[in-house]
């Protein structure tokens, strides 16, 4: 089971996880859409002679790093779920249920939150703007009507990949501390290659991705929260625990 942690842990881990991180990353994907980063760094994929971005039409590329890889993600959620299932009807296994349970809900909501949010919104993706060849104009606003959805922000792929972190707040909170680290590498190395694999199709701006690994970092932390919390509050003090006895 994973260790009692003090107070000041607790805090430490909702400053850094669930206020610091998301929200720098969170802040990079504003300030590369507002400066102009998003449209230059698109502009320098996109082919203005053949009027599309070159791996769009990568029929591989389409399959293993977009379909495939997807769903390799999801299949990995389903091992998740069936292992917290496991623990949960084994007896000896069950002091980890919450653990497990607060892994799948971490590594389940992230993408949903974003698949939820791309229906929100009226950005567009770079493969529908007039500027890269498409037959949308530039639009920002938020809570449209479906019609006016642009279905695009914030990325969906990268989600998947940025989902795995997890695995890293579960690693965490079972000690496993070098897992941990792999999970946390891990992570970062497929949610990034997912990210520009789509940035090179055309399907999405870096500020996207960006938004994307926020929320589901940001969601993945809270998910694990409780369980800091719940440390913290049943830690005690080795020099009081004779006198309350």
């Amino acid at each position: 089971m994973s260790k009692l942690l003090s107070q000041s842990d607790a805090r430490t881990f909702f400053l850094r996880h669930v206020v610091l991180i998301p929200g720098l990353l969170a802040i990079l994907g504003t300030i590369t859409h507002l400066s102009g980063i998003d449209h230059a760094l698109a502009a320098a994929i996109f082919d203005p002679i053949t009027g599309k971005f070159p791996a769009h039409d990568l029929n591989m590329l389409e399959m293993f790093g977009h379909r495939f890889a997807k769903t390799a993600i999801t299949l990995v959620w389903i091992v998740l779920f069936a292992a917290a299932c496991r623990v949960s009807f084994s007896a000896k296994l069950r002091k980890y249920r919450a653990i497990c349970w607060s892994a799948v809900a971490a590594m389940g909501l992230g993408p949903i939150i974003v698949v939820a949010m791309k229906g929100m919104n009226a950005y567009h993706c770079p493969w529908d703007l007039k500027d890269f060849g498409g037959y949308a104009d530039f639009a920002t606003g938020w809570f449209v009507s479906a019609a006016e959805a642009g279905n695009c922000f914030p990325s969906g792929h990268a989600s998947s990949g940025f989902s795995l972190i997890a695995l890293f707040f579960l690693a965490r909170q079972l000690e496993r501390e070098r897992l941990a680290k792999v999970a946390l590498y891990s992570t970062l190395i497929i949610g990034t290659t997912f990210s520009v694999i789509r940035m090179f199709q055309g399907a999405h701006f870096l500020s996207h991705n960006l938004w994307a690994a926020a929320i589901c970092w940001l969601v993945a932390a809270l998910c694990f929260l409780p369980l800091q919390r719940r440390a913290s509050v049943l830690v005690v003090s080795p020099s009081v625990l004779p006198e309350q006895i």
